[in-house]
């Protein structure tokens, strides 16, 4: 007769104040980049609520006007190009014509790595 082991391992980490200081600094990145997703779909929502509403309003039956409206939900690849044309290069001027949203709106970007906003993005998907 055979018995199983099992094991277990538990690990701390005990980063250096400096090492402290840069995760925080990609997890706050993660958190501002999933807010700005999060942000985008739900101005598409919102977008999509009142041109229904506006098709409700000229007489249109709610249930038509529902499938009728068609605003695509922002997903990973256009939410990282909306963000690579508005963050722009923190040491070059003007801002980027055509951009919406706060000026510079991360302008520590490059302080960070660039899975901070990837896997951000993914989890907006998700969720």
């Amino acid at each position: 007769m055979q018995t199983e082991v099992l094991r277990a391992f538990r690990f701390t980490l005990d980063p250096t104040p400096a090492q402290q200081e840069d995760l925080l600094r990609h997890a706050g990145a993660a958190r501002w980049a999933f807010n700005h997703a999060l942000g985008m779909k739900i101005a598409a929502h919102q977008q999509w609520r009142a041109q229904v509403q506006a098709l409700v309003d000229s007489g249109v039956e709610e249930s038509a006007a529902r499938k009728r409206v068609r605003v695509p939900v922002p997903m990973k690849p256009d939410i990282q190009k909306h963000l690579n044309r508005i963050k722009g290069d923190p040491q070059k001027l003007p801002w980027p014509v055509g951009s919406i949203g706060p000026a510079r709106p991360c302008p520590w970007w490059k302080e960070v790595s660039t899975w901070a906003f990837q896997s951000a993005f993914i989890n907006a998907d998700q969720a």
